[in-house]
């Protein structure tokens, strides 16, 4: 069960003001806070912070536990807030959305937090915190795949040195791990893993694939060009390439047979204007067939298919 449920409390907030007979406002100055604040913990917009709880609890003429729908309520928000005091990893995971992130980190330095235990925490520690838990685990079997867990939550530059110290020196062995890294790496660093291990074989040509979608494709279309990919390589590539590399590809090809033969499969990701220039190249030569220019119309836009039926009244 989710303690700190934001609907659940806001409705119970709401129910116990109005059995007050009590504004919004009313209950916003004796808390001290902004009638804004109650709005919003009562539409579920957001939740009390935990110094609230109690005065919160009071005003309205509810237990805690009742508030909270928790056994032994007024303890456990005690203890949390008492800064002195230690909590367990569960109650530290339980409290963790309505505390302060220093209140989070302070009670989370007590402790080693439990790999299960860290994942739910995460979100509510300081990037420096969230780096010393971490790397207390680093000798841990499963140490990649609770880095894989915390990746969404981890800073560029802790995430980018575990890959540089942990998953680069052990490729291809470790590329899975890498694959599943790449959406959470920065630009700079998916652009020089990339850049520095294309074609070796620390990458098949197949896994290079799953960097395109998180390299510019300024980078993309050069690395291409550098390493003389194959018409099918581009091809591949194409959904990742802007309408001026894509233009380039598709005026270089028209004039190369063997690159000719896979213009239509570039055509879905052309520019309208590009491919009914083309399309009526087609139609002008002598020993063009239907079909050979039919191909291309599923791929224009209404105005450049129109202007092209026009041209062959």
């Amino acid at each position: 069960m989710v303690i700190f449920d934001a609907q659940r409390i806001g409705k119970k907030i709401a129910a116990a003001r109005k059995e007050k007979n009590m504004t919004q406002m009313d209950l916003a100055d004796q808390l001290g806070v902004s009638y804004q604040a109650v709005s919003n913990w009562e539409r579920s917009q957001s939740l009390p912070d935990i110094d609230k709880y109690g005065s919160l609890a009071k005003v309205l003429d509810l237990s805690l536990d009742d508030l909270l729908d928790m056994d032994n309520a007024e303890h456990r928000v005690t203890i949390v807030q008492d800064s002195d005091s230690s909590v367990d990893a569960d109650t530290l995971a339980t409290f963790a959305p309505v505390m302060k992130p220093k209140q989070v980190d302070a009670k989370a330095a007590q402790q080693t937090l439990p790999a299960v235990h860290l994942k739910d925490i995460a979100p509510y520690l300081s990037n420096a915190a969230l780096h010393d838990q971490l790397i207390s685990h680093e000798t841990d079997t499963d140490f990649l795949e609770l880095v894989q867990s915390l990746a969404p939550t981890l800073s560029d530059d802790d995430l980018n040195q575990i890959v540089q110290n942990k998953v680069l020196p052990n490729l291809p062995d470790s590329w899975p791990t890498l694959k599943r890294l790449l959406p959470f790496l920065s630009d700079d660093t998916v652009t020089e893993i990339l850049t520095d291990d294309w074609g070796t074989e620390k990458l098949t040509a197949k896994q290079q694939k799953h960097f395109y979608p998180f390299v510019a494709s300024t980078v993309l279309f050069k690395l291409l060009t550098q390493h003389q990919a194959l018409p099918s390589d581009y091809i591949v590539a194409a959904p990742f390439l802007d309408d001026n590399q894509i233009t380039q590809l598709f005026h270089d090809w028209q004039t190369d047979p063997e690159q000719a033969a896979y213009l239509s499969k570039l055509a879905p990701f052309a520019p309208s204007a590009v491919i009914a220039s083309y399309v009526r190249q087609l139609v002008a030569e002598k020993d063009s067939t239907t079909d050979d220019w039919h191909r291309y119309l599923p791929f224009l836009d209404d105005d450049d298919l129109l202007s092209l039926g026009k041209d062959r009244q």
